[in-house]
């Protein structure tokens, strides 16, 4: 493998998997926090507020908005330009990308992100009603799931497929935790005071990560808050759950030249999860257990960085 493989190419591939990750993510969660809006009482005010929460953007957000409407939110996270972590533009940097990657993927793959491209800013744009929004928001989340598959069975799974795969769960891993941190924290509790729809809510999580049927299937519990954080957290099987994701993660690595420093720092985050009784674990020091979590992939994403794509590192 060569040090262009290395630093150039290898680095759009990372980016590539983590905005097709990250505009499906946020598709689905759109779409499911709609309905969970719909299925909770209107005496329950929490609204709009977790989706800010979960994608980090509080402070920018109230920069540019007064309140957590659902027209404010779901404008910010799908197509304000002014936000670089929307879904058009995620989808926008997911096509520079695969263009200049079109040498090493599928031509039909980048055909397809290029249509999604195209497609999602004409569903986008404003006025947005709200079925036009959900309609919008699932054929995305269709488009990508339809790349994903294509590449996987087509794309030659060498060296650029590594890091494409390494920038997929990455950034799944990252927004698992923030799910689970948003949806377990004080905003959450805050609104639903008592348990009465705790099952709701996490009904609601598991679905908006494709988690619904297989926990049903293989954890056999009611629906609660400690089986559903143990399930995301640390099954093998799920591949939304963090374990799964880093452990396919350790795997890329394992194949790659010079991965001592990312694999120890991988190794360590999957021992840290691994050990810790997370049944155990319930309000600030459960938020304290996912920060760490969230530091450590922080700190795993600046390895694979300084170590494969920062020449000046090498």
């Amino acid at each position: 493998m060569t040090a262009h493989t290395l630093s150039s190419t290898a680095e759009r591939a990372y980016w590539l998997g983590r905005y097709l990750e990250r505009a499906e993510t946020s598709a689905r969660l759109i779409v499911v926090h709609g309905n969970l809006i719909m299925d909770l009482p209107r005496r329950i005010q929490n609204g709009w507020k977790p989706l800010i929460d979960i994608t980090g953007s509080s402070a920018d957000f109230g920069q540019r908005f007064e309140g957590h409407s659902e027209r404010h939110v779901c404008r910010y996270l799908i197509s304000d330009p002014r936000n670089p972590g929307s879904l058009l533009s995620s989808l926008a940097w997911a096509r520079e990308n695969a263009r200049t990657l079109r040498g090493i993927i599928p031509r039909s793959a980048f055909e397809y992100v290029n249509e999604m491209h195209l497609e999602a800013q004409e569903m986008f744009a404003e006025p947005l009603s709200r079925s036009r929004r959900v309609d919008g928001l699932a054929r995305i989340a269709e488009h990508v799931q339809r790349v994903d598959g294509f590449m996987s069975a087509n794309m030659m799974h060498d060296a650029h497929w590594r890091f494409l795969r390494m920038g997929q769960f990455i950034e799944r891993a990252d927004m698992t935790t923030r799910v689970i941190d948003v949806a377990a924290g004080a905003v959450w509790q805050t609104a639903l005071g008592h348990d009465l729809f705790s099952d709701v809510q996490w009904r609601s999580v598991l679905r908006s990560l494709y988690a619904h049927h297989s926990y049903n299937t293989s954890v056999g519990e009611p629906i609660t808050a400690a089986p559903v954080i143990e399930f995301l957290l640390k099954h093998r099987g799920l591949p939304r759950a963090v374990a799964y994701g880093l452990n396919s993660l350790r795997n890329n690595l394992r194949d790659l030249p010079r991965h001592e420093k990312p694999l120890g720092a991988v190794s360590e985050l999957i021992e840290h999860i691994e050990t810790t009784d997370v049944r155990r674990l319930a309000g600030a020091s459960l938020s304290q257990f996912l920060d760490q979590c969230q530091q450590q992939i922080s700190t795993l994403h600046q390895q694979i960085h300084a170590r494969y794509f920062d020449l000046r590192a090498g």
